[in-house]
């Protein structure tokens, strides 16, 4: 009896010994999937990578939202700033981690919509490279004059820019951008004398219009409300389907007759491809539960966005729409950099 104890003992040891070693000498993704299974991930801290300094937009959502996601999981959430590049630096940095779920990339509508076919030379793939998690919140843009301009309306800039000998400008976040591309489309839609005034970036684009240099702007809301309740815009029209809940009474571009003028920004998680599902799947279950989350709600409406949850096969379709939408744009403008 004796015996026949110690030779199970030394057979589950060598069991155990043997599965230990299995473990080990299993790729990244099969280690990950087994995690999963179990039911343990995360098994240390998360870290989301934003393709934008600290301060800006994207980066307020992600850390609006870090806090609550870490309360979800169990684990901290750190929040790395990789901006550069139009979101290549931090997709390389997010490439280079093991497909496992513990980092994360903010995707956004230039990033991942726009980017892909305003860069020459691009060097990730949206849908090859990474997996839809789900998305974060999206803001409008609205169409915005000085605050002392003469036009008040719509129509108002549109007779202007055909009137005026010299037309109107209007003022972007840089080549390409969407407040570029929204401005390229709503003179084609419109007709009239527009011309283009790049800059890098929101924030001396709008200085310029605040200051009269430049006659109007396409920018989101969650930038131009705070510029709007203190009196230096004026807002004319959203272009999105419906008013913002910000700005009820601004009446959206297709209400004024102009059709197909629709756009906002958008942010979403996404992981690096191969990630196993159920891992994927318990990130979305987090975040979405994150954004549900009162304070965030408020925070998000207090800044002009609205929360915008999905399952990871929606917010991949919502995506890929997205990318044929603004690749077309892009092409049809002619915006390209090297």
């Amino acid at each position: 009896m004796r015996n026949r104890r110690r030779s199970f003992s030394i057979r589950s040891a060598t069991s155990a010994l043997t599965l230990a070693v299995g473990i080990a000498l299993l790729p990244v993704g099969a280690q990950a999937q087994s995690t999963a299974a179990k039911g343990s991930f995360p098994t240390k801290a998360i870290t989301i990578v934003v393709p934008f300094p600290a301060g800006g937009i994207t980066d307020n959502v992600t850390r609006t939202l870090a806090t609550k996601v870490s309360d979800q999981l169990g684990k901290p959430v750190i929040v790395d700033n990789r901006p550069g590049g139009g979101g290549q630096i931090a997709a390389g940095a997010v490439r280079q981690q093991p497909a496992d779920g513990h980092t994360l990339f903010v995707a956004a509508t230039e990033m991942f919509a726009i980017n892909p076919t305003l860069y020459r030379n691009f060097s990730y793939d949206p849908n090859k490279d990474f997996t839809p998690v789900t998305p974060l919140a999206s803001s409008p843009l609205v169409l915005v004059v000085p605050a002392n301009s003469p036009m008040s309306s719509l129509n108002d800039v549109i007779q202007q820019a055909k009137s005026r000998t010299n037309g109107l400008t209007f003022a972007s976040q840089g080549v390409g951008s969407i407040g570029h591309l929204l401005g390229e489309m709503f003179r084609t839609k419109v007709g009239g004398n527009f011309s283009h005034v790049a800059y890098k970036g929101s924030a001396p684009a709008l200085q310029d219009v605040m200051g009269g240099q430049v006659d109007f702007m396409f920018d989101p809301v969650i930038t131009t409300a705070p510029l709007i309740a203190g009196k230096r815009l004026k807002p004319v029209a959203i272009a999105a389907d419906k008013r913002s809940p910000q700005m009820p009474d601004v009446p959206t571009v297709a209400e004024l007759g102009v059709n197909g003028i629709n756009a906002g920004v958008w942010f979403g998680a996404v992981v690096k491809a191969g990630t196993p599902a159920p891992i994927v799947q318990r990130l979305n279950q987090a975040f979405a539960a994150a954004l549900k989350d009162p304070d965030v709600v408020k925070r998000f409406n207090d800044q002009g966005m609205q929360s915008f949850a999905s399952s990871p096969e929606d917010f991949g379709k919502y995506m890929r729409n997205e990318q044929m939408r603004w690749s077309a744009l892009v092409k049809a403008s002619g915006a390209s950099i090297d």
